[in-house]
């Protein structure tokens, strides 16, 4: 499992529920919309097959769009491009207020544990 930092990206990976390397590549992308695959890679220096993977999961996920540039020499390449930032400020809205109810739910199971299952939940012997 990753894991990284806790700032703010890190709040924002955990809202939209995506891997510090997905978080990596949107963030290059808001910089610098309209990447392929293998320039994302270049740029954070990263295995251009966990780019895809990553590019994957934010298609998925909606937090990116893709796009397909003609070459000179024929075919085509893709390119990606982050979603407006209005639906990403939704996204991350939704996902705080998700973790929160989680987050609340899973203390009151807590809360309702007797001593011995508490103690059980930490791995004590009694």
């Amino acid at each position: 499992m990753e894991v990284c930092n806790p700032h703010f990206r890190c709040l924002l990976k955990c809202a939209l529920n995506i891997t510090c390397l997905e978080m990596e590549v949107y963030v290059t992308l808001l910089r610098n919309p309209n990447l392929c695959a293998g320039e994302i890679a270049d740029k954070i220096k990263r295995d251009k097959s966990a780019v895809n993977k990553a590019l994957q999961n934010l298609l998925k996920r909606g937090l990116v769009v893709r796009d397909f540039r003609i070459l000179k020499n024929g075919g085509y390449k893709y390119v990606y491009k982050p979603k407006p930032f209005e639906n990403l400020k939704e996204m991350i809205l939704d996902g705080i207020e998700k973790l929160v109810k989680d987050i609340a739910r899973t203390l009151e199971e807590i809360e309702n544990m007797s001593s011995e299952d508490y103690m059980k939940a930490l791995g004590a012997k009694s």
